[in-house]
């Protein structure tokens, strides 16, 4: 019989083995050349990115231009279209910039309009960025007993049904590529509820759970549209005025971490590494103190809102 000790020496080495490959899984992912080249072969490819004019949509706009995809901007402020038009415009002179105004908040957002506009550019549309959202809606936190009616409308439109219509809607003209691809940011929130977010975090876990279906669908019919789901946690951004810290990144740079992460493998994956350990950390806590934990740290920026009033 196998004697206590080589029985605990045969488990050291499973369990090492398993950490030691989980740690090459997630290096691995981080590590790996993006594809998103697939994707515009010919330079003559475009990328639609809604919630363009601030923060991390702001961010792809830039980083997709720099990389040569013409770029379709989606917003719902006309003025702000324009001015961040004209800058791509003048920064990168290559590329072609068009607009589509819409405003997501609004049930009757006129989905149908992007879509035709998608239809009559000047080349493909291979990739598209689902990145509008937020909680821009004051107060940012509040208690699901103070927001109202409209509010909780609002945000449900902003952060799902939005950006739900404009995928099945745009899914067929995505289809006529050979290859093309829809990203869609997913706030940690989706995974673990934070205390007055309860409206946004709900809309958050509905998107995530419709990525990861639409991921097994498009497998299921063997289409040629990919769908990588970016999982982002704190980011500098109009609505997260927070300073930049350890886990903490511009939307510029969280645009392009998650254009990194095309092709690494995944249905889901923390667009920058520093994310991904961060909830690493957290998951080890035990449930009572990360409670403990995030109600502090979110009754500390609900102060600080309610004394900014």
């Amino acid at each position: 019989m196998m004697s206590t000790s080589e029985a605990l020496e045969y488990l050291g080495a499973a369990t090492a083995l398993l950490l030691t490959y989980k740690a090459v899984s997630f290096i691995s992912v981080y590590l790996k050349p993006s594809r998103l080249h697939l994707y515009n072969p010919s330079g003559n490819s475009w990328a639609l990115v809604t919630g363009s004019t601030n923060g991390i949509g702001e961010g792809f706009a830039h980083a997709l231009c720099a990389k040569n995809f013409n770029v379709l901007l989606h917003g719902r402020n006309q003025q702000k279209l324009s001015t961040l038009k004209s800058t791509l415009e003048k920064q990168y002179p290559g590329v072609q910039i068009k607009t589509a105004i819409a405003d997501a908040f609004n049930i009757d957002a006129d989905i149908s309009s992007i879509a035709e506009t998608c239809k009559t550019l000047p080349g493909p549309l291979t990739l598209l960025i689902n990145n509008v959202g937020g909680a821009p809606l004051s107060p940012s936190f509040g208690t699901l007993a103070e927001v109202d009616a409209t509010y909780v409308d609002k945000m449900i439109n902003l952060n799902s049904r939005f950006p739900t219509q404009l995928t099945r809607a745009l899914l067929p003209l995505l289809s006529e590529s050979s290859a093309s691809l829809i990203m869609s940011t997913c706030s940690i929130t989706g995974f673990r509820g934070l205390p007055y977010l309860s409206v946004y975090s709900s809309t958050k876990a509905f998107n995530y759970a419709l990525h990861q279906s639409l991921s097994s669908e498009l497998a299921a019919e063997s289409s040629g549209v990919q769908a990588l789901a970016i999982v982002i946690a704190n980011v500098v951004s109009g609505g997260n005025k927070t300073t930049e810290g350890m886990f903490t990144c511009t939307g510029l740079q969280m645009a392009e971490f998650s254009l990194q992460r095309v092709g690494c493998g995944q249905i889901a994956v923390f667009g920058w590494w520093r994310h991904a350990v961060q909830w690493w950390c957290m998951s080890l806590l035990p449930e009572w103190v990360t409670e403990k934990v995030l109600i502090h740290v979110m009754k500390e920026r609900r102060l600080e809102e309610q004394k900014g009033e």
